[in-house]
């Protein structure tokens, strides 16, 4: 299987930006990957929190949905179940 040249271009363009990088990922030292994690992750977060929605993540084996007040709930099946304590 063989590609046109479009498809080709745009593989070999492809970038990770989380919306701030500015150069590819692939260019980037690991440093500057961790930055990039750091600032997209707020920026989702902000984007997130200003429409009023949980940010959710993986923490100690749990799926924990955060809320903008600082309330933090371990959730299964789609459905906050019990307060999360970091434990």
């Amino acid at each position: 299987m063989t590609l046109d040249i479009q498809e080709k271009e745009a593989r070999e363009g492809l970038r990770l930006l989380y919306g701030i990088a500015e150069k590819p990922y692939f260019e980037m030292t690991q440093a500057e990957k961790e930055e990039v994690a750091i600032k997209g992750f707020e920026k989702a977060k902000e984007a997130s929190f200003t429409r009023g929605l949980p940010i959710i993540y993986g923490e100690n084996g749990h799926v924990i949905a955060e809320y903008v007040d600082g309330r933090r709930f371990i959730r299964e099946n789609g459905v906050d179940v019990k307060p999360y304590d970091g434990n």
